[in-house]
């Protein structure tokens, strides 16, 4: 006697227009979540990387407190000695670049406006990895001759009316809390992608800002990774150093400052859940209703097996592998579909998705083969697939054997 996964895969060929049909319903919904998730997969690495190279660096480092307190005052929690703390994390293998920040929120005005703005000073003339993200349109990046220099947001001097060459005027609170304001001269304008942030920042040497603000301290220390994936592993050798050495510091890897980008990985994760249920309840009826029309076509069949001994529990097992089988072959098929398709959109160049609300700019997407999304979509799809086939099965062998064999 055959055994049940031959007689499925026998039987799933019986009827080829209704198999094929079937096939593209589950093929299709494969590629789609391939293609779908690859693109998501895409984003989620594309916002991590802009916000990493533009806004927060892989780790941050601040005096303890600075979190608790700082916010409201960050005058009293400044790092005294930044460049002693640097040359310490220098020694980690895995650190690429150690820079150091201050930042200041003030106004900036020219003679006819005045605007708020959120000022940030950097080391002028380091490995720059925070600027490769970010697009000077007019003008150029700062250089260490730039001592009354610095750059603004495209967004910013669209709203002032100012260009390359005026000077501006900033006016902030010094950390001892008097006033200062000082000229700088516009060398460029940049845009990062997000119009928010192209609407306030405003950077300048960071001798410079140390000077408006009377100080020789740094408000963090920014640390960049040779990779990503290390972050993890290095905060932990960075807390156990600063404690080590009583340095009095605390760390906060970039996940646990970036709400944005964790707000936009939820929305695409809703996204893609609903995407996912609606394949599934496609897949679920093309499948019940091929295997619930198999049924029909043989129910003498059934009838005979029953007839011969056959048990219901082996009919119920015989059309639930009929359903597996066929989201098993066609979930195979999808994968292939979905990755030759995936590489021909790269290839081609991509996909070019407009600007997304609060962004400035669109981006090129491509499709990012993730091993993750590729089997979930197989599992998925399989599991659906027999599932769908439980109710006809159960169909079929509670058929009665006499008029199951005088059906016609």
């Amino acid at each position: 006697m055959k055994t049940t996964a031959a007689l499925a895969a026998r039987n799933i060929f019986r009827n080829r227009r209704r198999t094929s049909i079937t096939f593209m319903a589950i093929i299709s919904g494969v590629v789609s979540l391939i293609i779908f998730g690859g693109f998501i997969q895409y984003t989620f690495w594309g916002l991590q990387e802009l916000t990493i190279k533009t806004q927060l660096g892989h780790i941050q480092v601040y005096k303890k407190g600075y979190w608790e307190k700082g916010i409201a005052d960050p005058g009293k929690y400044l790092i005294k000695d930044p460049e002693a703390v640097e040359e310490v994390f220098s020694d980690v293998p895995e650190v690429a670049t150690i820079t150091r920040r201050l930042t200041f929120s003030g106004l900036i005005s020219t003679k006819e406006k005045t605007l708020p703005c959120k000022g940030i000073g950097v080391v002028v003339g380091e490995k720059r990895r925070m600027a490769d993200s970010e697009t000077i349109i007019a003008g150029r990046h700062l250089t260490p001759g730039d001592k009354d220099g610095g750059i603004v947001g495209s967004e910013l001097m669209k709203t002032l009316g100012a260009k390359v060459g005026d000077y501006l005027t900033v006016l902030t609170t010094t950390s001892a809390g008097g006033i200062n304001a000082l000229d700088f001269k516009v060398v460029g304008i940049a845009q990062t992608g997000s119009q928010d942030y192209d609407s306030v920042f405003v950077r300048l040497p960071i001798r410079t800002v140390q000077d408006l603000l009377n100080t020789t301290a740094a408000e963090k220390i920014i640390i960049f990774l040779k990779d990503t994936k290390d972050v993890a592993k290095v905060t932990p050798v960075l807390e156990k150093l600063i404690k080590k050495r009583r340095m009095g510091l605390e760390v906060k890897p970039w996940y646990k400052l970036a709400d944005f980008y964790w707000k936009v990985v939820g929305v695409y994760h809703g996204i893609f859940n609903v995407v996912k249920v609606i394949i599934a309840v496609i897949v679920l009826f093309s499948i019940a209703n091929t295997i619930t029309m198999s049924v029909y076509e043989r129910v003498r069949e059934i009838g005979t097996m029953r007839a011969i001994g056959t048990t219901r529990a082996r009919i119920i097992t015989l059309f639930i592998t009929e359903g597996a089988l066929m989201g098993f072959i066609r979930s195979l098929l999808g994968i292939l579909a979905g990755i030759l398709i995936a590489n021909v959109i790269n290839v081609s160049g991509g996909i070019y998705i407009p600007a997304p609300p609060g962004m400035s700019k669109g981006y090129t997407a491509l499709i990012l083969i993730v091993p993750k999304v590729v089997f979930s979509a197989f599992g998925s799809i399989v599991i659906v697939a027999t599932l769908s086939s439980i109710y006809p099965a159960y169909k079929a062998s509670r058929l009665k054997i006499v008029e199951a064999l005088q059906h016609v």
